[in-house]
């Protein structure tokens, strides 16, 4: 199961842009509380509080998105000290450890991280504290929940229940969970393709949701809430998502965004059945989902293997970085010139005994492509870790806790390798 953290995303969504930046990082549970109710008295106000039952949801959501259930969805409530329980079963079955430190050597190995973060910890602690409501799509569960100490169909929580129906409906038509290999791996460019269909879809249907509410009242304006493209939204103010590393934060909430934006493309052109055909075949890259014609016209990522690895070692993952998450890595906002012209990608991460070793191979649509990328890698490098060494035909810069990066070009291609360990870093430069 693939939880993300709806109640900051809605929040977001729910304030004026220009008040995002302002917003309080509430850093405490009575905090998050009162911020809670703050946004529930002010939906309360705007939407009306007529009696809402699970049946009436489901059938706006249906309307809202175009695209009848299948069978009905029963909502169940639990507190936060269940959530709380429920989370950490849900971590110990999808997110083990070795998957969890898996995912934190890749990101070490990318630079995108700090030594001594706890990722899984992490992770868990961003659930506790933003889950307000979620469908577990798990064979076997196939519930919707929603997180109410009282047991009620709060405003806030009835516009998160209208986003999971739609994830709930998506998997009465497709199985969510099987979709993709389990050895796809949470980092990978095809999982964040995938979540980038379902959260997007979901998000362009909980605002289609609230203005037919909106609408009822005739207090919904034109357009949609964003104002305009959703990937333009100011990350920093969300919530408790604002203490996370940013690739951790970009992770969870991205595919959200620019997904909108993708479903409202994909939806403008083909309607509800260009997405009911989407849900069937995905997008193969979050370049499709960024670029939509290029998922029109079905334009594939280039199959890269990267030529190198180290002499002996444990493979520990192997997957595809994608253009979105290459955005994190050049820190680079809006449409990152840097990561266009991304053709494809491919890591392979090792242990090798006395630390972590990584090579990423990455294959560019032009020679100038390819050029801008690495000098935005570079210049990324040395605007963290300081000036290059040069080990010609490398470009060598020195990290934390022993970690070493080397950028080169060659072609249309572009490599990193990087290493904690000395000599097996040495090697994969020779």
């Amino acid at each position: 199961m693939r939880l993300a953290p709806v109640l900051a995303l809605a929040t977001a969504l729910l304030t004026p842009p220009g008040a995002l930046a302002q917003t309080p990082s509430p850093e405490d549970g009575t905090a998050t509380a009162e911020l809670t109710d703050l946004v529930n008295a002010m939906l309360a106000a705007l939407m009306g509080e007529g009696e809402v039952t699970a049946q009436r949801l489901q059938e706006e959501v249906a309307e809202a998105g175009g695209i009848p259930f299948r069978r009905d969805v029963p909502v169940a409530f639990m507190g936060h000290d269940e959530l709380v329980a429920y989370l950490r079963d849900v971590l110990d079955a999808e997110y083990p450890p070795e998957r969890a430190d898996a995912d934190r050597r890749l990101l070490l190995a990318f630079d995108l991280l700090e030594p001594g973060t706890d990722l899984r910890s992490l992770r868990a602690r961003l659930l506790e504290e933003n889950v307000v409501g979620f469908y577990d799509e798990r064979p076997g569960r196939r519930q919707l929940f929603a997180v109410s100490e009282d047991q009620a169909f709060t405003p806030m929580n009835q516009i998160v229940l209208a986003h999971e129906l739609r994830h709930a409906l998506q998997d009465q038509y497709e199985d969510l969970h099987w979709q993709l290999p389990e050895e796809v791996g949470d980092f990978d460019d095809r999982r964040m393709a995938w979540m980038a269909l379902l959260e997007g879809d979901a998000t362009l249907v909980m605002e289609r949701f609230l203005l037919a509410r909106l609408g009822a009242l005739g207090l919904a304006g034109a357009g949609g809430l964003g104002g305009g493209s959703y990937s333009d939204l100011p990350l920093a103010g969300m919530s408790q998502l604002s203490g996370a590393p940013p690739v951790v934060r970009d992770h969870l909430v991205m595919p959200y965004l620019v997904g909108r934006d993708f479903a409202q493309a994909l939806e403008a052109r083909d309607g509800p059945e260009g997405m009911r055909d989407a849900w069937r075949r995905p997008p193969d890259s979050t370049e499709q989902v960024l670029h939509p014609d290029k998922f029109f016209v079905r334009e594939p990522p280039r199959v890269v293997v990267p030529r190198r690895a180290p002499a002996a070692g444990r493979l520990l993952s192997q997957g595809v970085f994608g253009e979105l998450l290459l955005r994190s890595l050049l820190e680079e906002p809006g449409e990152a010139p840097g990561a266009a012209g991304w053709g494809g990608d491919a890591w392979r991460l090792w242990d090798v005994g006395a630390g972590t070793a990584l090579v990423w191979t990455s294959a560019w649509d032009t020679l100038s492509d390819a050029a801008e990328f690495e000098a935005a890698l570079r210049l990324r490098l040395a605007r963290r870790r300081g000036s290059a060494a040069t080990r010609e035909p490398w470009a060598v810069f020195e990290g934390p806790a022993g970690w070493r990066f080397a950028v080169r070009r060659e072609a249309d291609t572009v490599e990193l390798v990087s290493s904690d360990d000395g000599a097996t870093f040495d090697s994969l430069l020779r």
